[in-house]
């Protein structure tokens, strides 16, 4: 029925008044909404409550559940542990979950095995893969770019990057191309080799701010910056750390945040667009929605002569 309707409004040219749709739109967002229909937020992780280590994985989903509610969405958090994705599918279509929300996976590339034709379907950030879903993630090459800039314009001249490998394999290098592309068009500051290992340990980190002397570090990586003080590296006095993956939990640190709050709502934005269109299953255009970081001031990156 819908794809006969919309035959037969191409045919005879129609198309949507976009005051109406803005003035419903706004009607829906600002009125308390009637339950719809349920959203799942899958969690993959070998534990139930794993994912929640994370201090950004909890606040994508606070983000999301808050603009789910004001769309009259409920939300439930959904691990699918070792149970039979076949039997999980036909629960969560029982308990009226329509849309999916998939947070970043453990591992790269993780296969969940998940049927997704019933539901529509939005994933966070670049790791799953298995299917071309629509995606909602942090623009990672303007947050490095952010800070970088943000170094530089506080004296910084030896700016440094630390992150094991997984990391930036995780976002298609998307790290790396940012780090490589600010150092390419800003040939006046002093171009320090990255420091990318698979395994990042203390004495590797130690033993490459030795060598190199940086006077700021990027680094998204939580004992990086524990393991420099801890040897002597006096921050901020002499050197400055700036954490590419900033949360309030990480307090007096200077950085970028990702906002994953609004991440989140975004993510629970293009899920409703895809119910209200009765869109399910792979989408034949997936489309990725990026957000801009912002800067947290802290006290780890002050300005140097």
């Amino acid at each position: 029925m819908r794809s006969r309707v919309a035959a037969i409004a191409q045919e005879i040219g129609y198309a949507p008044n976009p005051m109406v749709s803005a003035l419903m739109t706004s009607l829906r967002t600002t009125r308390k909404m009637k339950f719809v229909c349920n959203l799942g937020f899958i969690t993959s992780f070998p534990s139930r409550l794993g994912w929640k280590e994370n201090p950004s994985f909890a606040r994508y989903l606070t983000g999301a559940t808050r603009r789910a509610g004001a769309l009259g969405y409920g939300m439930e958090t959904i691990w699918i542990g070792d149970q039979s994705t076949d039997e999980l599918s036909r629960i969560l279509q029982n308990r009226g979950v329509r849309g999916l929300l998939i947070p970043p996976l453990p591992e790269y590339g993780m296969k969940l095995s998940l049927p997704l034709d019933p539901f529509a379907t939005v994933a966070f950030g670049h790791t799953f893969t298995e299917k071309p879903v629509h995606r909602v993630t942090n623009s990672q090459m303007q947050t490095i770019s952010l800070a970088l800039n943000q170094c530089q314009k506080r004296g910084h001249r030896r700016i440094g990057l630390i992150m094991p490998r997984f990391v930036n394999d995780k976002v298609g290098s998307r790290w790396l191309g940012g780090f490589l592309a600010w150092q390419a068009t800003h040939p006046h500051e002093t171009a320090i080799p990255p420091l990318f290992v698979d395994e990042l340990t203390e004495a590797t980190v130690v033993a490459w701010v030795k060598k190199e002397k940086p006077d700021a570090i990027l680094a998204n990586h939580g004992p990086v910056l524990s393991w420099i003080r801890s040897n002597g590296f006096y921050i901020p006095d002499i050197l400055s750390f700036i954490h590419l993956n900033w949360t309030p939990e990480k307090g007096e640190i200077s950085g970028t945040n990702q906002q994953p709050e609004e991440i989140g709502a975004a993510a629970v934005d293009l899920i409703a667009e895809e119910i209200n269109q009765n869109r399910r299953g792979i989408p034949s255009t997936p489309k990725t929605i990026t957000l801009e970081s912002v800067w947290n001031e802290g006290t780890t990156c002050p300005h140097r002569r």
